[in-house]
Formats: structure tokens, sequence, C-alpha cells
């Protein structure tokens, strides 16, 4: 995770009474998919380019001494809405949506009541649950003032995702999409002198490898340093229950054992495509003179 510019204006943000609404911090939380910390120049990686997400980095905070507590999408995603553990919220693929009770408790609703302008882009991840267990499940779009989210994994294609196809022409592939919207929202968000909160969940780098070709050249022939514990001689030692998972598999099956530098090449270049969108929106918040009021967050929902 990185969090920059400082940690402490995160505790004043829920206070509404408090502090004086122009000292209230603008949030930009900024959520990948299935993105490893070694995928980013900034936790010791060479081999990429990430260079608007190194720049949060070195200007802020970055944490590189924790676990996750639910190594899983849809749960993890809701520990961050909403600051629970997943047995305390129980939203997970076993036991279905979340419940409207717990979802007004998220940051985004919180911070809504606060004064706050509020924006969501992405992939959702969860959806929420109408009344009872029996009750309509839905996405919260009413919840925000500006809504580009979607159901399940969304797509990489801009197009197909419905509540972002006016920025299909333009920017074809979703991580740029997601990039402009920000952007837009930034700068209308400035114009008002509300504090804003936006949240934006990239599909990349999740499956299937659907890279923005615009980047096709950034990693072209490429040669990718292999950490030292490569290869499954490495793991000849683990139990024979963590063998029969996915995971094990997917070494050749993904193509790591054999086509390693062009499966590294793919990974990375949707990584890239995400920085990208970084820059696209913090080029916006310094444009629109709200730099020094604002704090960026950016983690990963398991870092699968």
């Amino acid at each position: 995770m990185i969090l920059s510019r400082l940690l402490i204006p995160l505790a004043f943000v829920f206070s509404s009474a408090a502090f004086a609404k122009e000292k209230r911090p603008n949030v930009i939380f900024l959520f990948t998919d299935d993105q490893a910390s070694y995928s980013l120049g900034c936790y010791g990686n060479k081999d990429v380019k990430t260079p608007h997400i190194d720049s949060l980095s070195e200007a802020g905070m970055t944490f590189d001494h924790h676990y996750d507590t639910t190594a899983i999408c849809m749960a993890s995603r809701v520990n961050v809405m909403t600051g629970l553990y997943e047995y305390r919220h129980g939203c997970n693929f076993d036991h279905g949506p979340l419940t409207e009770k717990l979802w007004e408790t998220s940051y985004p609703i919180r911070l809504r009541k606060a004064g706050y302008l509020t924006a969501f882009a992405g992939k959702f991840g969860f959806e929420l649950r109408k009344g009872t267990e029996k009750g309509r499940k839905y996405l919260p779009e009413d919840d925000f003032d500006k809504w580009g989210g979607g159901p399940g994994q969304t797509n990489y294609a801009t197009a197909r995702n419905p509540s972002m196809k006016a920025y299909a022409k333009k920017y074809p592939h979703s991580s740029r999409s997601y990039g402009a919207f920000g952007s837009d929202f930034v700068r209308e968000s400035a114009k008002s002198g509300k504090p804003f909160c936006l949240s934006i969940s990239f599909k990349a780098p999740h499956k299937p490898d659907q890279p923005d070709p615009i980047f096709d050249k950034v990693y072209a022939g490429k040669k990718f340093t292999k950490p030292a514990n490569y290869g499954r001689e490495y793991g000849k030692h683990f139990s024979l229950q963590s063998k029969q998972g996915r995971q094990y598999e997917r070494f050749v099956s993904w193509g790591y054992r054999d086509r390693y530098d062009e499966v590294m090449a793919i990974y990375h270049q949707m990584v890239h495509g995400v920085d990208a969108a970084v820059g696209m929106i913090r080029a916006a918040v310094k444009e629109a003179g709200v730099a020094e009021n604002t704090v960026f967050i950016f983690t990963s929902d398991n870092g699968f």
C-alpha cells in the first residue's frame, strides 16, 4: 500500500464539525486487482516502469511490512469499504452480498454525509442486498455523486462497460478510461469548492491478459530478472495439500515455466496502464490547484 501525502489528515476526514470545510482533505483511493507488490519500482523491481506510482511512494508513505487478512477479492473489498474484518461483515463468495445496514457504515457513505462529493469507477466487486436474505441484489449507484462502476469483473474494453461508454472512443482500454473519469471528477469537484472522495477500482492486472496496445513497446523484448526462489525445486518442501490448489499448477499453465519473459511483459504492461491512469489523475489534481490538500491511497485487493 502507498499513502501520499500524509497519514495524519485521514484522522480529520470523519470529523464534520471540528474543522472548517477548507481544511478537510480530498481523498483519492486507487485500487488494483490481483496486483503483487513486486510489480512496482518503489518496491524494488528495477525491471519495471511505474513512474507515477513510484512518485507517490517517494512523496509519501509506503507500507512494506504488512499482510492481507483476507486474500480474496470480494471480501477484501468489503474490508476496505467498511473497515471491518470478514468475520464481522460476512460478505464473501459463500455468504453473498453485504447488508444495507453495514453499507451505511462504509467510507463513501460517511464522507458523503459529511459533505463530500463522491465518485466511484471500475469493478465494484460485491453487491448489496435489499432488506432480508431474500431481498434483491444491487449496486449502490445512487449513493455516489458520479458513477462509473460495474458489476462482476467488468471488462477491459471500455465500450463494454455501460457506465463508462462516454470514454470509449478516446480511451478504448478501461485503465486509461478510469484515469479520464477520475480527472474529470477532480476538475468538477475542485470548481465546486467542496471536498471530494474519488474511488477507482481498476480491473488490471486481473486475468484475462488484455494490456492496452498503446503500451506495446514498453516491454518489447525485455528480459526480466527471475526471483531467487524461482522454479518448482524451491517448492519441494510444500505439503501435498498446498500442491493441489490452482496456484501451484498455474506455474505451468500460465506460462511462468516456459514463457517467463513473455508472461511478465504482458502482466507489467497492464500495470503500466494503471500507472498511466494514476499520472492522469495526479496531473488533474495539480492543474486544479488542490494538490496540497489531497491524500492519495494506492493499494491492491489481495496481491495474488
